[in-house]
């Protein structure tokens, strides 16, 4: 069964829209998903089973968009996470509940999935991992805007170093076309002019050199002026779609602290793009 297929049968059937099902609606009615397109939405989802017209179907399936996609569900119990250094596993307790509620007598409970990792090792792997699923899992990147205000400073508040070494490993994880890609620094950022920097603008830049693109910089601008203290990734894809992850500085994943790690989900991702000039 297709993409374009897929989407159908799971509309008819109640279920809410996925991301490749949002993927395939874009491909075959991008119109679906114009500027205007959001000022006729009802956002009352009900399925009717029949279309009378083309404005209803196209209603209904607007509609339909809007519904939110299940988030994944896993039991565990407190202190039995199969990995060694998460939390679960390190600070449980018996008859503790660390996160989402109870489900069943045996202290076992239901969480919603989030990457938590700690450790230098894991917390490189989890965001590099992450950062393959979330970017590059939506084609080829353009555009890339990071609010980290230390994304120029190698050594981090634990005095490690490899905030230059993990940023040329995250563009790795990106899908890059081989020609150029324009990388939007936080103008609030420390050593933005002097020392680091520029070092930083280089090394980057060679980088890109030798692996067959170029690389461009600009500082993006917020729509009020703000500062973002919390650190997001965001990708445009040549497609115009934008893909966003949260995480640590790039300096701090040698840390040996915990971080979270995980994907922007729509609502918080679009209330990002619109502080955003030209990102919205």
């Amino acid at each position: 069964m297709s993409d374009i297929s897929e989407w159908y049968w799971r509309m008819r059937m109640g279920l809410p829209p996925r991301s490749k099902d949002r993927e395939a609606l874009k491909r075959m009615a991008p119109e679906l998903f114009g500027l205007n397109s959001s000022n006729e939405l009802e956002f009352d989802y009900d399925f009717k089973g029949r279309f009378w017209d083309a404005s209803a179907f196209r209603q209904e399936v607007t509609n339909w968009l809007q519904t939110e996609e299940d988030r994944p569900l896993v039991t565990v119990r407190d202190g039995t996470c199969p990995q060694q250094d998460c939390p679960l596993r390190l600070a449980g307790r018996p008859g503790q509940i660390i996160s989402g509620r109870s489900d069943a007598d045996d202290g076992s409970i239901v969480i919603q999935l989030m990457t938590v990792a700690g450790g230098w090792k894991a917390k490189a792997d989890a965001f590099f991992d992450m950062a393959r699923k979330v970017h590059r899992g939506k084609g080829p990147i353009k555009d890339i805007l990071v609010t980290d205000p230390f994304i120029f400073l190698d050594k981090s508040e634990e005095s490690t170093t490899g905030g230059l070494d993990n940023f040329r490993k995250y563009l790795d994880c990106l899908d890059i076309p081989r020609s150029e890609i324009t990388i939007h620094q936080p103008p609030y950022a420390k050593g933005k002019k002097v020392g680091s920097g520029p070092i930083w603008r280089r090394t980057v830049a060679d980088h890109g050199n030798r692996n067959g693109y170029r690389v461009r910089f600009s500082y993006f601008r917020t729509v009020t002026e703000a500062r973002f203290h919390d650190r997001f990734y965001l990708a445009r894809h040549t497609d115009g779609s934008v893909s966003g992850l949260f995480g640590p500085s790039m300096n701090g994943l040698n840390d040996k602290s915990f971080v979270l790690v995980g994907e922007l989900e729509a609502p918080t991702l679009k209330r990002l793009q619109d502080c955003l000039d030209g990102w919205h």
